[in-house]
């Protein structure tokens, strides 16, 4: 790859990417959280150890604990409601689902034992103010309802 492409790479050519790449640079204080009681220690212990894992460790955490990474996503969005945080975790999924679609069906088979349907927990999320919010969760939804097709 020449420089031109390296700086392509580098530079986001949208307001959302630009946005989603200054809300990774962001990280979250999970224990803050914890302290607080807002999650559990197991979903605390999870999210820490799957942001900072590089791909091919993802996919290892995905194959061995697929339900524990969707229960943890999912018990995430319902109990933070700070804005930054819930973008966070949003790009987080959306960063899961677009280096492999495949791990989306880590959501249809938690939905599964839950007797839910994979996109149900993120569609209330469609009502908040925050725009960026609203586009990454149509960005899941998306990517969820076309592995189902």
């Amino acid at each position: 790859m020449d420089i031109r492409g390296a700086v392509d790479a580098a530079v986001p050519t949208n307001i959302i990417a630009a946005k989603a790449a200054e809300v990774r640079a962001n990280k979250v204080n999970w224990q803050s959280y914890l302290q607080g009681q807002m999650i559990s220690a197991e979903d605390c212990e999870f999210i820490k150890k799957f942001e900072v894992a590089h791909s091919e460790e993802k996919q290892t955490i995905l194959t061995n604990e697929g339900h524990q990474c969707a229960k943890t996503f999912l018990n995430l969005m319902a109990h933070i409601s700070k804005e930054q945080t819930v973008q966070y975790i949003l790009t987080l999924i959306d960063d899961t689902l677009q280096e492999n679609h495949q791990r989306v069906n880590i959501f249809f088979d938690y939905s599964k034992k839950t007797k839910n349907t994979a996109w149900s927990y993120f569609l209330p999320m469609l009502n908040r103010q925050d725009l960026f919010t609203v586009h990454m969760v149509i960005q899941i939804v998306s990517d969820v309802y076309a592995e189902e097709l």
